[in-house]
């Protein structure tokens, strides 16, 4: 209990370090008792503010202010273009939206035993991952004993998503597709940072990202296979509204990795409010982040990419966009796997998958199952001014809400 006062009182004064204070703000996501903790921090504080004095910010928190106080990057040209004024004028809204599911299968829909062997073991395996890497946990601290003893207990993770893609999978199926889900999205980043937790290069930070890695694993595991948990998706399919904050949250500043291409994130526009109605619905939304992600982050000219979520740009959606400053040659590559015009390169396929997930999404989001007049509506797409690329979707947004 001291140990939560001191950090609640670190925080609030603005010492606690960066990869601490994300931690921090993980826990009291979920702990009722750190959240009180930390309401009492800004009381006492309020009140000793009137006679405190004046004191230099640190070097760390300096940083973090400038971080977060970085200009966004100006998206009118992008806002403005043909591709976006094509979605305001073809975008409607429905009385009856997408709330998640519809996209998942049976285990027994699996026919190949060694993916579903692999699927259930990493299930378990995150199941006991995740309160090692939770904001009240060991790692949370920086001892990462007990967790890379729970990560060296079993194959890396990294394995398992080379042995999903070396089974020749075709992503045709809707049980291909669930599996791919689970090992194209999340999958990737999550089994790179585990890698470097097992290999003793762990930071306090790694551990954060771990955790929201491993939360939105599980999530978007039980919303591809319906019988994988079916108590805890149960959970998942119940009303609960989730903010586009949660997404600024776990996405603000952090490193970003497929396979062993890794990066720096900057989220910049981002609105207030809720963005889906389930967690099920949720975890759709995550997957489609991931896959966006995965596809820029290899590409990235300067290893950096941004994420805006929008809202009010094109009525009655929420537009997610992702954009990068790309070199021509990658550009290409990135065209040709959207566009299947041109010979796709050799080690592509997985992209090909990665797109083919979002556009599944698309279809069950917005209850179309022409993908042509949801490409040609620009329902979601890509576009490249100047040398920066952008990649979008969009989003039936909540009705009504604030």
């Amino acid at each position: 209990m001291q140990s939560l006062k001191q950090q609640a009182l670190d925080y609030t004064l603005g010492v606690l370090p960066k990869e601490e204070s994300l931690l921090f703000e993980a826990l009291i996501e979920e702990d009722e008792e750190a959240q009180n903790v930390l309401t009492e921090a800004l009381d006492d504080f309020a009140s000793l503010s009137l006679t405190a004095k004046p004191s230099k910010l640190g070097h760390e928190v300096r940083k973090r202010v400038i971080e977060h106080s970085q200009p966004k990057i100006n998206l009118d040209p992008f806002l403005g273009s043909k591709e976006i004024e094509t979605l305001r004028d073809t975008f409607s809204s429905f009385s009856d939206r997408y709330t998640g599911g519809g996209g998942s299968v049976d285990m027994s829909d699996l026919k190949n035993s060694v993916i579903k062997d692999d699927i259930l073991s990493n299930y378990e395996n995150l199941i006991r991952l995740l309160p090692l890497v939770s904001g009240d946990s060991r790692a949370a601290s920086g001892d990462f004993s007990e967790l890379q003893n729970q990560l060296r207990s079993h194959d890396s993770f990294t394995h398992s998503v080379h042995k999903t893609l070396d089974h020749g999978l075709q992503g045709e199926s809707p049980a291909s597709r669930s599996v791919l889900r689970s090992a194209l999205s999340s999958m990737p980043s999550l089994a790179f940072f585990s890698d470097r937790l097992r290999a003793d290069q762990a930071t306090v930070g790694d551990a954060r990202r771990l955790f929201y890695l491993c939360r939105d694993q599980l999530k978007i595991m039980r919303a591809s296979f319906r019988d994988l948990d079916s108590e805890r998706l149960i959970e998942d399919e119940k009303l609960r509204y989730h903010g586009a904050g949660l997404l600024r949250t776990k996405w603000w500043g952090a490193e970003h990795a497929y396979f062993s291409s890794n990066g720096k994130v900057r989220c910049g526009h981002f609105f207030d409010g809720p963005i889906t109605e389930r967690c099920v619905e949720f975890a759709e939304y995550d997957a489609n982040m991931y896959c966006l992600a995965n596809l820029l982050a290899p590409r990235s000219a300067d290893g950096e990419f941004h994420l805006e979520l929008l809202k009010d740009t094109v009525p009655g959606c929420t537009l997610a966009v992702t954009s990068a400053k790309m070199s021509e040659n990658n550009f290409q590559s990135l065209a040709s796997v959207i566009d299947r015009k041109t010979i796709v390169g050799k080690g592509l396929e997985q992209d090909i998958f990665l797109w083919d997930l979002i556009e599944d999404s698309m279809v069950r989001g917005h209850k179309n199952d022409s993908v042509k007049e949801l490409r040609e509506q620009m329902t979601y797409g890509y576009n490249r001014m100047n040398d920066t690329t952008y990649l979008w979707f969009a989003w039936p947004a909540i009705p009504n809400a604030q």
